[in-house]
């Protein structure tokens, strides 16, 4: 199963020109800054507009071809999308709301409906309309209405982006769990880095309307030639091997042949599979590992290139085994280290700067 999409469509003052073959499963997050096409890509697929020109199919059914003149409606693509605004219908009750999605449900994942209330902690919503209800409850009900219409493809454009964060780990957690015990595919709009590290199996990077980069995420973030969002930042996915009660701390190994890293603030289970990030401005270097520190991580990297930032600052790209981790320096101590591509170092990381899912 996949999502296969070529689309062309143009606006006064911008243009989306892009091919992509998506992953029928899991969650894929498009990703980019605000204006580079995200929003527009998913109106597309939906359908709430077509496409100048191009070509979508889904698991093997077109949904638009503009050079046979076919194109299908919206509400026959069995698609569910969440917005960032709740958009519900402001006459109606939360219940109503609710069941307005059974008027319309579609060929995909049925879920129960008074599990999905409890989930969501809306029971006690039921008979409010939507103007009396928080941002973050609105939200709520427009994921429980998409997810009740029983779509095979689920689209959210930045639905966490204006919630408290009682909200947002809220969805967030149902979003992972919708993943884990219903393989319903979801097309994600975001700019925001936690998310993706939550949630996303598959990541597009969009600028300017174009896709400059695609692949796992763990795979992209840290690279040289990616957007500063991405480049600052590394991801990497491993097992927990160790549990320092005491500390709260868990060792999280990459790979087989990797030393473990050390993360603080919470106790995964051993065994447990563990995503964690970290930040460039975090990881300094050292030419030899110390001895007499307080820091739990220090890991043997190669540097794999050497770049400026937009403000003329070196960053460095770094090899671990095969994860990218990426530092930023200053000129001086470029010059002190004498580095050069290929060169052994040892990157050096506090544990509580690992961020971890």
């Amino acid at each position: 199963m996949s999502l296969e999409l070529a689309l062309y469509h143009d606006y006064r003052r911008f243009e989306l020109d892009v091919s992509l073959t998506l992953p029928g499963s899991g969650v894929t997050a498009l990703f980019g800054p605000s204006g580079c096409g995200k929003s527009t890509l998913l109106r597309l697929l939906a359908g709430i507009e077509p496409a100048r020109r191009g070509r979508v199919f889904f698991e093997g059914e077109c949904w638009q071809d503009s050079e046979a003149a076919l194109w299908v409606a919206p509400r026959q693509r069995d698609i569910g999308m969440v917005f960032q605004d709740a958009r519900l219908f402001p006459h109606l009750s939360v219940q109503d709301n609710l069941r307005f999605a059974g008027r319309y449900a579609r060929r995909g994942v049925a879920l129960d409906e008074q599990h999905l209330i409890e989930r969501l902690q809306l029971e006690p919503l039921l008979s409010q309309l939507p103007a009396t209800l928080s941002g973050g409850q609105q939200q709520r009900v427009a994921l429980a209405r998409a997810l009740l219409s029983r779509p095979r493809l689920l689209l959210m454009d930045e639905p966490l982006s204006a919630l408290d964060q009682a909200s947002r780990q809220l969805l967030l957690a149902l979003i992972v769990d919708l993943q884990q015990h219903h393989r319903l595919p979801i097309l994600y709009v975001t700019h925001a880095v936690d998310e993706v590290l939550r949630l996303a199996n598959h990541m597009v990077q969009l600028e300017a309307g174009r896709v400059v980069a695609e692949g796992a995420p763990t795979e992209l973030f840290g690279r040289p030639d990616t957007a500063p969002a991405l480049e600052d930042c590394a991801l990497l996915k491993g097992e927990v091997i160790e549990q320092d009660l005491t500390d709260t701390m868990s060792a999280v190994r990459c790979a087989p042949d990797l030393p473990p890293i050390w993360i603080a603030g919470t106790a995964h289970p051993v065994g447990s599979t563990v995503m964690l990030s970290l930040q460039a401005r975090d990881v300094a270097l050292s030419l030899h590992p110390l001895a007499g520190t307080s820091l739990q991580n220090q890991l043997p990297v190669q540097v794999e290139a050497i770049t400026m930032d937009h403000h003329g600052g070196p960053r460095i790209a770094l090899r671990f085994g095969e994860h990218r981790l990426p530092a930023m320096i200053s000129h001086r101590a470029l010059a002190q280290l004498q580095l050069h591509t290929g060169m052994p170092l040892w990157a050096l990381i506090k544990s509580v700067a690992v961020e971890h899912q």
